[in-house]
C-alpha cells in the first residue's frame, strides 16, 4: 500500500513539474494577439509562418491585411478604442508623430535596450531605428527599411545598340541617371510604342520611359514628391516658426520638374499610385522609376515580375539635381503595439516583434528569394546576398548619410492638402507650381497657426533615439 502511494505521489509530482516547466517554458500559452496590417512585404512574408511562431512560444498570431488607402484612420480608431481588437500594429513611419503625440502606441525603448544583444539592435542601420520615433521614444520596430531609389531596366540601358543612339542624340554614354537631367533624357528616350524595337526585339506593348505616383488618393503624389523635393533642397518647415514652408525655389523646381515627366509616363498617370505605379516596373512596361527600394525585392522573383524573365532590373541610389548631393531620404514600416492593449499582451507582442524581425527569419527569407526591403547591415552587407539582390548594396551605402522623411503630427493634414494641389497643378487645373504649393500650404498653416510656437517648433525637432544612447 506504501509503495503505491509513492508511486501515485511520485507521478502527480512528475506532472506538476512538468506542467511548471511547460508554463516557464511558454509564459505566453494561450495568448491570442491580432495584427492590423497591410498587404505589403513586411507582413505577406511572414504571415504564412506565424504558426511556427505559434509552436514555438504558444502565442496565436492573427493578421488582417488591408489596403493602405484608409488605414491609418481605422488605427486611429482602433487606437482610441478601451478594448482595442488588435494589439499588433502596422506602421507607416510618418504616422508616428500623429500616433505618438496622441499615445496612442507603446514605447518599446526599454525593452529594445533590455533585449539589445537578443534583437541585435547594433545590427540595424541607425536611420532605420530613428524612423520609428517620436520624441526620442521607439514607438514601432522596423520591419522593412526603405530608402528612395532609382530602378531601371538594366537590360535596355546596358544594350550596345541602345547605348550607340543614346550617344548619338544626347551627346554622352547611357548609364544609371546621376542627375534628373539624365533621368529625364533616358525617359524621353526609351518612351516607345508597340511594335517599336526596344533592346534589340520588338515590344509586345507600349513602353513607357518613366512610372511615378500622380494620384490624389491618400495623397500618393507626395510619396513621390516630398523626395523629389528633398533632393532639389527643400524642406518641410520654416525652423523659426514651424510652419509649412514649402514654396521655395526648390519646392517650385521639384514639382515642375515632376510634371516635365508627364509625358513619358503611361496616359492614365493621374491614377498611379503605389501598386499601380510599381507594377509597370515589374511587367517591363517601364524603363525607369524614382521609387521606394520596398517593391525592389519584387522586380529580382520571377513569381512576382515580369521583368525578372523578359529582361534584369537594375538599382541605383537617387539621381542629385543643381542643388548637389542630399541626404538620402529613407522611410521604415514597422510593427507596433497598441497602447492599450493589456500588459501581459504587451509582452507577448514584443515576443513576436523580436521573432519577425530577427536576423534568423529576415535571412531566411533573403534566402528563399523573398526577402523584404532589409535594415538589416549583417544581411545588406553579405557578398552572396549582394550579388542575388543587387539594391542591396545601394541601399546599405545610401545610408551613410540619410535623413528621416516627415513624422509631423499634421502629417495628414500635409499628404491631403498636397495631394490634392499637385494633383491639381499635375492635371493643368492649376497654373503654376507656385500657386498650388501656397494654396496646400495655407491650407496646413491655417491649423498649424492656432498652436503656440513653443509645440509648433517641438513638432518639427528630430529628437535622436534614446535606444541609439550608448
Amino acid at each position: 500500500m506504501m509503495q503505491w502511494k509513492t508511486m501515485v505521489w511520485a507521478a502527480s509530482m512528475a506532472t506538476l513539474l512538468g506542467g511548471t516547466a511547460l508554463a516557464d517554458d511558454k509564459p505566453f500559452a494561450g495568448v491570442e494577439l491580432k495584427m492590423l496590417g497591410i498587404g505589403d512585404t513586411s507582413v505577406t512574408r511572414v504571415a504564412p509562418i506565424v504558426g511556427e511562431f505559434e509552436k514555438q512560444t504558444g502565442i496565436k498570431v492573427h493578421i488582417d491585411q488591408l489596403p493602405y488607402p484608409g488605414l491609418i484612420d481605422k488605427i486611429v480608431v482602433e487606437a482610441s478604442s478601451s478594448s482595442p481588437t488588435y494589439q499588433l500594429l502596422w506602421i507607416d513611419s510618418p504616422w508616428v508623430g500623429l500616433l505618438g503625440e496622441a499615445g496612442a502606441l507603446e514605447d518599446m525603448t526599454a525593452r529594445a535596450k533590455r533585449d539589445a544583444k537578443e534583437i541585435g539592435l547594433d545590427d540595424i542601420i541607425p536611420v532605420q531605428l530613428q524612423e520609428n520615433t517620436w520624441q526620442g521614444k521607439l514607438l514601432a520596430f522596423p520591419a522593412s527599411g526603405m530608402i528612395w531609389m532609382q530602378q531601371y531596366r538594366a537590360d535596355l540601358l546596358e544594350n550596345p545598340d541602345e547605348q550607340a543612339n543614346f550617344k548619338k542624340k544626347y551627346g554622352y554614354d547611357l548609364a544609371p541617371a546621376k542627375t534628373w537631367a539624365q533621368y529625364r533624357d533616358i525617359a524621353e528616350f526609351f518612351t516607345r510604342k508597340k511594335g517599336e524595337l526596344a533592346g534589340g526585339k520588338p515590344l509586345d506593348f507600349d513602353l513607357y520611359g518613366a512610372s511615378q505616383s500622380y494620384s490624389r488618393v491618400q495623397g500618393a503624389i507626395t510619396h513621390d514628391y516630398f523626395p523629389f523635393m528633398r533632393s532639389f533642397g527643400g524642406d518641410y518647415w520654416d525652423p523659426k516658426t514651424g510652419l509649412c514652408a514649402m514654396t521655395s525655389d526648390a519646392h517650385v523646381k521639384a514639382a515642375e520638374y515632376m510634371k516635365s515627366l508627364i509625358p513619358f509616363n503611361p496616359p492614365d498617370y493621374l491614377g498611379l499610385m503605389w501598386d499601380i505605379q510599381s507594377g509597370f516596373m515589374e511587367r517591363g512596361e517601364a524603363a525607369e522609376a524614382a521609387y521606394w527600394s520596398v517593391r525592389s525585392v519584387r522586380l529580382t522573383n520571377p513569381k512576382e515580375a515580369t521583368l525578372a524573365t523578359i529582361g534584369k532590373a537594375g538599382f541605383a541610389q537617387s539621381p542629385v539635381s543643381d542643388a548637389g548631393p542630399q541626404p538620402t531620404y529613407t522611410g521604415t514600416l514597422g510593427f507596433a503595439i497598441n497602447a492599450k492593449s493589456s500588459d501581459k499582451e504587451k509582452d507577448a507582442a514584443w515576443e513576436f516583434i523580436k521573432w519577425a524581425t530577427s536576423e534568423k527569419i529576415m535571412r531566411r527569407f533573403a534566402d528563399e528569394g523573398s526577402g523584404v526591403s532589409q535594415f538589416r547591415k549583417s544581411i545588406l552587407s553579405d557578398p552572396a546576398l549582394q550579388k542575388k539582390y543587387p539594391y542591396y548594396k545601394v541601399l546599405l551605402d545610401s545610408q551613410v548619410n540619410a535623413r528621416r522623411r516627415i513624422f509631423h503630427p499634421f502629417y495628414q493634414d500635409m499628404e491631403e492638402n498636397f495631394g490634392v494641389e499637385l494633383s491639381k497643378y499635375m492635371a493643368g487645373e492649376t497654373p503654376t507650381a507656385l500657386e498650388a504649393l501656397s494654396n496646400a500650404c495655407n491650407a496646413v498653416n491655417s491649423r498649424l497657426s492656432i498652436f503656440p510656437l513653443e509645440q509648433r517648433l517641438r513638432w518639427i525637432q528630430d529628437v535622436p533615439a534614446e535606444v541609439l544612447a550608448k
